[in-house]
């Protein structure tokens, strides 16, 4: 799993404060089980003192096709201090739990910290 980032074009587009800033974090996931229903996240945290992410409901990464190897989800972070002047989140980390559902399985609980790889480029097809 890989995380990246991107920060949204302008300020306060949904707060309606044009002084906060937010973006989201792109989680993109590859099984190697063929037995790996999905990946339900029910937590993320940044390892960012001025980042917050509030999630309200959980993320799920789903692989329901025998053909669907890939597949990423996305969530908003907020930045929560307004004299916080970030520009780049690569190298920063990121940490997350949830569990992982097997087909015929008890769900497994994991917890884990990403590192960001870089900012969020989507895929030209």
């Amino acid at each position: 799993m890989t995380v990246s980032y991107m920060f949204q074009e302008r300020p306060g587009q949904y707060s309606g404060d044009r002084n906060a800033r937010s973006g989201v974090f792109v989680f993109k996931a590859e099984r190697n089980d063929d037995r790996l229903k999905n990946i339900v996240i029910r937590k993320v945290k940044p390892l960012h003192s001025a980042l917050d992410v509030n999630l309200e409901q959980i993320l799920v990464i789903p692989f329901e096709r025998k053909d669907h190897t890939k597949s990423d989800v996305s969530v908003r972070f907020k930045v929560n201090r307004r004299t916080a002047k970030i520009e780049n989140l690569t190298g920063g980390r990121v940490t997350i739990s949830g569990v992982l559902n097997f087909e015929q399985n008890r769900p497994e609980s994991f917890t884990a910290t990403l590192p960001i790889s870089d900012l969020y480029q989507k895929a030209e097809i």
